[in-house]
């Protein structure tokens, strides 16, 4: 084995891990991508849709977020996207599972971030109706 290791490696060989699947490694990314690293974080919700604090919709959550964000998000992928999850607040494994099924289904990038694409495709739970995203909800 080489000398030259990444930090990633030395911590694998620490805990006596030899090798780490692909699979395993990509359902926990560490970073965010470079596409939504320059996109604001959703720290609150106008009542539906996930927001900015100076309420724009464009805006990202991924595991680790949480608030009423992430609720606002939860309640729609429950109500108008069939998703089985905790309405709970946290952006956990099941809500990002729940993400990963909504854009599977619209044929857009799957890797469990919400952001303006996801946003885009889903429902969005208003009242008793299931309504797509409108612009000029900014």
């Amino acid at each position: 084995m080489s000398r030259t290791t990444t930090g990633t490696g030395r911590a694998l060989r620490a805990l006596g891990v030899m090798a780490a699947s692909a699979a395993a490694v990509a359902a926990f990314p560490l970073a965010s991508s470079a596409a939504t690293s320059a996109i604001p974080s959703c720290t609150t919700a106008d009542g539906v849709i996930p927001a900015t604090s100076s309420g724009s919709h464009y805006c990202v959550m991924g595991v680790g977020n949480g608030g009423s964000a992430v609720t606002a998000l939860q309640r729609s992928l429950r109500a108008c996207e069939g998703q089985s999850i905790a309405v709970d607040g946290i952006y956990g494994p099941a809500t990002r599972d729940a993400v990963l099924n909504v854009q599977r289904r619209a044929g857009i990038a799957r890797d469990g971030v919400y952001g303006p694409q996801t946003r885009d495709a889903m429902r969005w739970h208003i009242g008793a109706d299931c309504v797509s995203y409108q612009y000029g909800w900014d």
